[in-house]
């Protein structure tokens, strides 16, 4: 799975995650981690994610034009803004959700059919084609 996440990591592909709007992956990653938390302040998206606070201000932006998150003033410190899901950014994020579950339980299924050399091949593979990656991006 990490690899696949590598891969994924470089594509500017989207999908729509059960709405009318294209998503992209480091927008429902965000769309995640609020529904995982109900609601984080950008701050915490960006210490979370590991990018500056202006560059996670910028995907909110976008988030808030399709209608996915909304922003809204914390009631215990005025000069702090909270990010939540609208009802639409919640479709996205159970369908985000929903998808890695299947996804993962694909893979969890063909993997329960390998032998145990098959299985060591496998790993040995993955691990030289995970090297390969990094070197290459």
């Amino acid at each position: 799975m990490i690899l696949v996440e590598k891969i994924s990591s470089t594509s500017k592909r989207f999908k729509s995650f059960g709405t009318d709007v294209d998503i992209y992956r480091s927008e429902i990653h965000i769309i995640q981690l609020i529904g995982d938390r109900s609601e984080l302040y950008i701050s915490e998206i960006a210490r979370l994610i590991g990018v500056t606070k202006g560059t996670i201000s910028q995907i909110v932006k976008r988030l808030e034009a399709k209608e996915l998150v909304k922003k809204s003033i914390d009631l215990n410190n005025n000069t702090k803004q909270l990010v939540s899901l609208t009802s639409k950014g919640i479709v996205a994020y159970k369908a985000h959700v929903d998808y890695h579950n299947y996804k993962h339980k694909e893979m969890e299924h063909f993997l329960s059919t390998l032998n145990d050399e098959h299985l060591t091949t496998l790993k040995q593979f993955l691990n030289k084609a995970y090297e390969m990656i990094d070197d290459h991006l």
